[in-house]
């Protein structure tokens, strides 16, 4: 099933941000939850500074409530290879999961990254594997260690 939304810079809905926030410390609780070094809020207001690297896109229902997220940044696992921009924060809550929300995510990315003149940018994943093989990612055969083990690094050509 599809559901109705549209992909937008997070620069034009900073409202969501508290909301994406909860998101992360659930998510990634290791670093943004109430132990770990990560500030959410900080992250997320700087990659809704604008539309240079860091950037995020959101995915909105018709009623303006969050459904998802994925940033494009500089930095991230696998630049110890050289490698870089890299799709991250890439996150959709289980209920809105399956309904093109993540697909609509990643091509949104993509065609940031494509505006700012990128020929090819970067992923790690553990769990959205098979979303970002559907979505033409190539499996570099190369891996980078995180805290939830190796995660392998996808390549997507522009």
């Amino acid at each position: 099933m599809t559901q109705k939304f549209d992909t937008v810079s997070l620069s034009k809905c900073k409202s969501a941000i508290p909301v994406i926030a909860q998101w992360f410390c659930y998510q990634w609780s290791d670093w943004y939850g109430p132990e770990g070094p990560g500030d959410a809020i900080a992250d997320l207001e700087e990659w809704a500074d604008g539309d240079a690297l860091p950037l995020a896109r959101l995915a909105l229902s018709p009623d303006g409530e969050p459904l998802g997220i994925v940033a494009l940044k500089n930095e991230g696992l696998g630049e110890e290879y050289g490698f870089g921009p890299f799709l991250s924060a890439f996150y959709v809550p289980s209920v809105h999961r399956r309904r093109g929300v993540g697909f609509a995510l990643i091509s949104a990315v993509e065609e940031a990254a494509r505006d700012h003149g990128l020929g090819v940018i970067y992923c790690t994943t553990d769990g959205a594997r098979s979303l970002i093989e559907k979505a033409c990612w190539e499996n570099t055969g190369l891996t980078s260690p995180s805290e939830r083990g190796l995660l392998t690094i996808y390549r997507r050509s522009l």
